[in-house]
């Protein structure tokens, strides 16, 4: 079967997210040199990629046999525009932020009020782990709960865990350069780009950053954890930490 007519250059799927990165993928139905070509023939024969802004890269061709023909699409990223003007969302106006929350089983000795915990209960720190009595002693103030009898349940024993709110911040923009999204790696953050969630008592780490080359931008999102009530340790996640001066008494 033949082609008829011109081939024209169809818009497959053209769409920008909301950071500004755009995909455009283009397709072009072409008619064989012979019907049993081989792929060198058929490599010579194909329509070249056309013309499209400077905004965009190629980034992967793909041929498919149609109608006694082919047809061949194209798929460019990158932005809009001709690339050097700035179309997209970057650190400093991105709209694309979430956050995560989650819990994490921890240890009953890194609770917050652990030491009156200890106190109230008789808790006893044995190689790592608390040893509760089974029993509160009669006729005490100590314990949540209260009866006749001579003694009374120990709410805390057998336990060894609770759980601990946690949560991961997610900030994604776009950007020319990996820039400020490599630096603080490992450390405790500051102020977070976007509208972080605010907990009372806690701040958060700055995680690896992944990114993306998207045409002539990188698609960058930035990383945070939260940490528990108390705070990520300075002594061990401070900038100053990093370099074994543990007398930084800054609050970030």
């Amino acid at each position: 079967m033949s082609l008829y007519g011109k081939p024209t250059l169809h818009v497959e799927d053209d769409t920008t997210d909301r950071i500004g990165i755009r995909t455009l993928v283009l397709a072009q139905i072409w008619q064989p040199p012979t019907q049993n070509a081989s792929v060198l023939d058929l490599d010579a024969a194909e329509p070249p990629p056309p013309p499209i802004p400077g905004g965009l890269w190629l980034i992967g061709r793909q041929r498919k046999p149609i109608r006694g023909g082919f047809k061949t699409f194209w798929t460019y990223e990158g932005i809009n525009g001709d690339g050097k003007d700035v179309t997209f969302k970057d650190r400093s106006n991105s709209p694309d932020y979430s956050f995560e929350p989650g819990f994490a089983q921890c240890s009953i000795i890194m609770h917050p009020s652990f030491d009156q915990l200890a106190s109230t209960f008789n808790g006893q720190v044995l190689d790592g782990q608390v040893v509760w009595p089974q029993w509160l002693p009669g006729g005490t103030e100590n314990g949540a709960v209260k009866d006749d009898s001579d003694g009374k349940v120990n709410p805390m024993f057998g336990r060894q865990d609770f759980y601990s709110m946690q949560g991961t911040y997610h900030f994604r923009y776009a950007s020319l350069t990996l820039g400020q999204s490599q630096n603080g790696i490992g450390q405790i953050a500051g102020a977070l780009p976007g509208q972080p969630p605010s907990f009372p008592d806690r701040n958060w780490l700055k995680a690896p950053a992944p990114w993306q080359r998207r045409g002539p931008v990188i698609d960058i999102t930035e990383v945070y954890w939260l940490s528990d009530q108390g705070g990520w340790p300075k002594e061990i996640y401070s900038a100053a930490s990093m370099t074994g001066d543990f007398q930084d008494n800054s609050d970030s």
